[in-house]
């Protein structure tokens, strides 16, 4: 005989929110899937019927069961995953940004990722990193007027390829 599982039940501004998660187009592939679970589950079907409605496995739908029993729609989001604290954080970041709006270093016209990386004493892999994540191009900051650059000095049209 097959055993029932505790019956689950939220307030409406949950299901709500449930419901529309469900028919999401923009939320990620397992947020829909969990939503479309949790709702199974309040619909009362049994826990092998949400499974094969859902293409999962019962273990899956036993798991965000639990989870949205325990926790609500809180729940339903992912845990925190183990891993290596970044070593260069926000602080960093700002460190890169508040340096290069400083003078370069004497006998360099412009800052580049190593004397940067001197500066600071860090990774030239990490300064690249901020720099490329806050689209700052170092090869593209110029000393002339910026009138010159709408003249054609610095292209910014992509090139062709023929």
């Amino acid at each position: 005989m097959a055993r029932n599982a505790p019956t689950i039940s939220c307030g409406p501004e949950d299901r709500q929110e449930l419901e529309r998660l469900a028919g999401s187009r923009t939320e990620s592939k397992q947020m829909i899937e969990r939503a479309q679970i949790i709702l199974g589950c309040l619909a009362g079907r049994r826990v092998k019927e949400v499974a094969r409605a859902c293409r999962t496995r019962p273990n899956t739908v036993i798991k965000w069961r639990q989870r949205f029993a325990q926790q609500g729609l809180a729940g339903l989001r992912d845990a925190p995953r183990p891993g290596a604290k970044p070593i260069y954080g926000p602080e960093f970041r700002n460190r890169v940004l508040a340096l290069l709006e400083k003078p370069p270093p004497t006998g360099q016209a412009s800052w580049d990722g190593p004397a940067v990386a001197a500066a600071l004493k860090g990774s030239v892999h990490a300064v690249w990193r901020v720099l490329r994540h806050e689209g700052i191009c170092l090869q593209r900051q110029r000393s002339w007027p910026k009138r010159l650059t709408l003249w054609g000095c610095i292209s910014i049209l992509p090139r062709r390829r023929w």
